[in-house]
């Protein structure tokens, strides 16, 4: 329904109702999603929404995340193996189950250990380094 609004003479008439914005939800299949080699070691797939993106690392027992920031927020989930976060405030082992929550512009790096370790990480804003290069 629209709301009422008055005229330049103080007629109160309704202003015309916007039409709410439609938001369809995508649906994915991390199946169907395409694998991309970062480097030896690492590779990854990539889900890209509006403001925020979804990236499902596999990360090659050994295989090291070089000390580094960014200035998006990021949150990691461990689905499988162990690894070891390096942080300002310390190094700590991050296995199955595990969250960590990286500031935008906090340092961090890492390594997997023990085993190869599968990882979703949510970056906002969008990381644009990751998305498909166009030429």
């Amino acid at each position: 329904m629209g709301r009422l609004v008055s005229n330049e003479g103080g007629t109160v008439m309704a202003a015309p109702a916007q039409a709410p914005r439609v938001l369809d939800p995508m649906a994915y299949d991390w199946n169907d999603v395409p694998i991309e080699n970062v480097m030896a070691g690492i590779r990854r797939k990539v889900i890209t929404g509006e403001n925020a993106m979804l990236v499902m690392y596999f990360i090659a027992d050994g295989t090291v995340f070089s000390r580094h920031n960014h200035p998006h927020e990021q949150f990691a989930y461990i689905l499988e193996g162990t690894f070891r976060m390096d942080c300002d405030n310390g190094s700590f082992d991050l296995g199955p189950g595990s969250v960590i929550h990286v500031p935008s512009g906090a340092y961090h790096g890492g390594r997997a250990v023990g085993g190869d370790v599968v990882e979703v990480d949510i970056f906002s804003p969008i990381r644009e380094d990751y998305l498909p290069r166009t030429t």
